[in-house]
């Protein structure tokens, strides 16, 4: 995504911002690119402490790119797609991912969105456990 299509008014007060001022990854990194674009008459705005930055080489903890990301919205069919000794070997492990059931709710019914990494990771801990089908979302979108 070009810098010129981002949507400034809406992420100064939805993304932290960095004050890291010698950032190799400035012009790369979102946050960096919404610090430099941010309303100045904004009196609050979220900030990522520069003392607890570590440069892992050019790019930090922090580090958001500004291309888009696939993220699932929900995951209630799921089971549909599994046998049922497989379905419950899903939801344990989904279970033991999301540390409780309210919070495995909340995911599966969409409330919350799973990110690209959660998914990665999901897929990676079902396969482990033996299920065959990696997770399908109910819907996607695509966002930062």
């Amino acid at each position: 995504m070009k810098k010129s299509d981002l949507n400034i008014e809406k992420l100064q007060t939805k993304v932290a911002q960095c004050m890291c001022a010698d950032c190799p990854s400035a012009e790369i990194c979102l946050r960096q690119i919404v610090r430099r674009q941010c309303d100045k008459s904004l009196e609050r705005v979220q900030m990522i402490n520069p003392d607890a930055i570590v440069m892992e080489g050019d790019k930090c903890q922090f580090f958001r790119n500004t291309e888009l990301s696939v993220y699932g919205i929900g995951f209630w069919h799921y089971f549909d797609l599994l046998s049922y000794k497989e379905a419950k070997v899903a939801r344990a492990v989904l279970l033991a991912f999301f540390h409780n059931s309210a919070q495995l709710s909340r995911y599966r019914t969409g409330k919350f969105r799973i990110s690209p990494d959660m998914k990665a990771e999901i897929d990676r801990l079902l396969e482990e456990n033996g299920v065959s089908v990696p997770l399908e979302c109910d819907a996607y979108e695509t966002d930062l």
